[in-house]
């Protein structure tokens, strides 16, 4: 039976916009299942401990970056070689991304930031929906972080798709619910960097904005679905 997951993680809240966070992601990431990754799991896994973590530690890459717990005292250095273990497991891993970016200032939040949500999403899906189609199945994978993410995610996939299940996640459960959160964070930086926003932090963490582009953001492109 083909199967087709969808690792769905966001970023953002839906109150009234803020000028310190204006804008709201949802980020999912395809994964077929007949596509094995458990050798890229396991390398990575062994990576992680050889950088001191237990085996199974769930990376959170905004705290990673923010230096924030559990990674409040973990020094610099090994900070980004932790980041970077996830990411080369993204970067060759045969999977797929979208990321929907919705301005707060433009669309504001609550109903109308969900209605964009799901305008965009339901769109996403119908100009691929041969290839959802080509699926026996579909499991969309959500923590149940925000109900309103939840919400949308019901409606507007079982609108359009007859052969969809929804499942609660927790992220030392899967890896690649751990690269949703990571792709999440990077197309966030992206906005930031394009607006020049980037913290002390996010650009101490990347030493410079040309570097996060150029190593990290190009990759992101190349596995993003069109549509």
């Amino acid at each position: 039976m083909a199967t087709l997951s969808v690792f769905v993680d966001e970023l953002g809240d839906f109150g009234p916009y803020d000028r310190r966070s204006p804008d709201y992601l949802v980020s999912l990431v395809f994964h077929d299942q007949s596509i094995d990754i458990a050798e890229g799991v396991a390398a990575e896994e062994r990576r992680v401990e050889a950088l001191g973590f237990a085996r199974g530690h769930a990376i959170h890459t905004a705290p990673l970056i923010r230096r924030e717990p559990p990674y409040a005292a973990t020094d610099p250095e090994v900070r980004r070689r932790l980041f970077d273990v996830l990411f080369d497991f993204f970067r060759h891993c045969n999977v797929g991304t979208k990321t929907i970016a919705v301005s707060k200032r433009e669309f504001g939040g609550g109903d109308g930031l969900s209605e964009r949500i799901a305008r965009e999403l339901g769109l996403f899906i119908r100009e691929n929906l041969a290839w959802f189609q080509s699926f026996d199945r579909v499991i969309v994978y959500y923590d149940r972080g925000q109900k309103q993410v939840t919400r949308v995610l019901k409606l507007v996939f079982l609108a359009n798709l007859c052969n969809v299940e929804f499942r609660v996640v927790h992220p030392d459960e899967y890896k690649l619910f751990q690269v949703a959160d990571l792709v999440c964070t990077l197309e966030s930086l992206r906005t930031k960097l394009a607006s020049k926003r980037l913290s002390k932090s996010e650009t101490e963490f990347f030493r410079n904005g040309k570097r996060l582009k150029k190593n990290y953001l190009k990759w992101l492109d190349a596995k993003r679905i069109d549509a």
